[in-house]
């Protein structure tokens, strides 16, 4: 049985820190990395949580810089990333911090795209061959889950829709990954009762998934 108490490393392929408590390590992270000035990406729902304010007031005991962008809808849509990355720009921050569910993950991770590339945020859509336009570097990018279900904190890849139409559009590159990812089960306990009922189904629908799939691979396959 897994010890929740237990801090675990691995990589898959993005670092992952498991534990409950370990995001009393972000701070630090950010100053072991020369990083003073995150922009933490979350949804308003979040952004209104006891633990959000503490990861926020720990940054500051540090004498960190925090923002924080929240602006965006459920189905996160194309002006939700623009307003994102000119608030990165006008506000200098030098690192993203997603933190939430699957909408906050995409958002953030959008953002990340956005920073440093310019095009029109669709001309990178996957399905038309938009990755091959991803050519510069992009911010240091971290990931901090709040629920199971999606593992968007691992993810390279998110999902825009159109502002008007809704048509769904998916960014992708190697390039979007997170560099690491702290992944703190107590984080999961504020939730509301229907995000954790209708994540945990998401998490048991991966799991089936996986179990039943007919491809091949060896860490899956072990877990």
């Amino acid at each position: 049985m897994l010890d929740i108490n237990q801090v675990y490393s691995f990589n898959f392929p993005t670092a992952i820190r498991f534990g409950a408590g370990v995001i009393k390590e972000l701070g630090s992270y950010l100053k072991d990395n020369n990083l003073s000035s995150p922009l933490l990406v979350t949804d308003p729902n979040v952004a209104e949580l006891k633990f959000f304010k503490e990861i926020q007031k720990d940054l500051e005991q540090l004498g960190l810089n925090s923002e924080v962008y929240k602006e965006m809808h459920k189905n996160p849509i194309k002006s939700d990333v623009l307003h994102g990355g000119d608030m990165y720009d006008k506000t200098k921050r030098d690192c993203i911090i997603g933190i939430g569910g699957g909408v906050s993950l995409d958002v953030a991770r959008a953002i990340v795209l956005r920073v440093n590339h310019k095009r029109d945020l669709f001309d990178y859509d996957d399905l038309i061959g938009g990755d091959k336009y991803v050519t510069k570097d992009v911010p240091h990018f971290i990931t901090v889950p709040t629920t199971s279900g999606t593992g968007s904190e691992v993810g390279r890849s998110a999902i825009i829709s159109e502002d008007n139409s809704k048509k769904k559009r998916i960014l992708f590159s190697p390039k979007l990954l997170a560099r690491i990812v702290f992944a703190d089960p107590l984080l999961t306990m504020e939730l509301p009762s229907f995000i954790t009922a209708a994540t945990g189904m998401d998490a048991l629908t991966h799991n089936m998934e996986a179990y039943l799939a007919k491809g091949f691979h060896p860490m899956c396959d072990g877990i």
